[in-house]
C-alpha cells in the first residue's frame, strides 16, 4: 500500500465517519507519531435532510513533495446521484474535507488504518502497566505473620502449675496490716478550758457533781493528773458562780 512492505507491516482497522456542512471543514490528522496512519474512503452519500441541489466535496492533502493539493472527491445530488462508492480511495494524513458547493449535510465513511510492525500492538501499553504492577508487588515488603501467643504450661501428672497470686489478693493483704497509731495529743489546761467553753456555747451541759465532772475531763480531754483535775473542778465552780 503506497510502497509499504506488507510483509513487515500489519494494519489495524477502525471505523471512520464524518459529516460535511456548508462552512464547516473536517480534518483528519492523527497525532500519534509511533504509528503510520492512512484513511481508506469507502462511501459518500446525502442525508434525508439534504436539499436537492448539487453538492461538491473537496479534499485537501499533500503530494509526494509535501505540497498542498486540492481535488474534487465527489459530486452528489439527492434526486439524481444520492451516493457514490469511492472504492478504497486511500489518503495519507493530513487531509481536510469541505463542501465546495451545496449546504449539506453529506456523509463520508471509510476505514482508519493504523500501520505497525507485525510484532507491535496497542496492547503493549497494557503489558507495560502489568509489568509495572508486578514490579510494585515485588518491591513491596512481604507481610510477616504475627508471632503466636505463648501457650499455657502443660499439665504435669494431672496437676497444672500453681497460678501466681492475684494482684488484687496481694493488695488485700496489705490492707489487713494496721497502721501504727499516732500518740494522743496532750492539751494544756488553758486549751482544755477553751474547748470546754466552746462545748458549753454549743449546748453541752457540764456535770454538776465532782466525781462525774472528773470522769468527764479524764475521758473527754485525757486529763490524768490529779492536780489538773482538781484545778479544772475549781474552775468549773467558778463558771457556776458566774452564771
Amino acid at each position: 500500500m503506497d510502497g509499504l512492505d506488507e510483509g513487515s507491516m500489519a494494519p489495524q482497522t477502525f471505523l471512520y465517519g464524518c459529516v460535511l456542512e456548508a462552512g464547516k471543514e473536517v480534518t483528519f490528522n492523527p497525532t500519534d507519531d509511533d504509528f503510520e496512519h492512512q484513511l481508506d474512503l469507502r462511501m459518500a452519500c446525502v442525508d434525508t435532510t439534504t436539499k436537492d441541489e448539487l453538492h461538491t466535496v473537496e479534499v485537501e492533502g499533500q503530494d509526494v513533495e509535501g505540497e498542498k493539493v486540492k481535488a474534487v472527491l465527489v459530486s452528489l445530488k439527492p434526486s439524481t446521484l444520492p451516493s457514490v462508492c469511492l472504492g478504497g480511495f486511500t489518503i495519507t494524513p493530513p487531509a481536510v474535507f469541505r463542501l465546495k458547493a451545496g449546504s449539506g449535510p453529506i456523509h463520508i465513511s471509510g476505514q482508519h488504518l493504523v500501520m505497525m510492525d507485525a510484532d507491535q500492538s496497542f496492547d503493549e501499553d497494557d503489558d507495560d502497566d502489568e509489568d509495572d504492577e508486578d514490579d510494585e508487588d515485588e518491591d513491596s515488603p512481604v507481610k510477616t505473620k504475627p508471632a503466636a501467643s505463648k501457650k499455657a504450661a502443660p499439665v504435669q501428672n494431672g496437676k497444672g502449675s500453681k497460678p501466681g497470686t492475684p494482684v488484687a489478693k496481694q493488695a488485700g493483704k496489705g490492707k489487713d496490716r494496721k497502721s501504727p497509731k499516732s500518740p494522743p495529743v496532750i492539751l494544756t489546761l488553758p486549751e482544755i478550758k477553751t474547748k470546754i467553753m466552746e462545748a458549753v456555747k454549743k449546748g453541752v451541759t457540764l456535770p454538776k457533781i465532782q466525781p462525774k465532772f472528773e470522769n468527764f475531763v479524764k475521758h473527754g480531754y485525757r486529763v490524768s493528773d490529779a492536780k489538773d483535775v482538781a484545778e479544772l473542778w475549781q474552775w468549773r465552780q467558778t463558771m457556776k458562780e458566774a452564771k
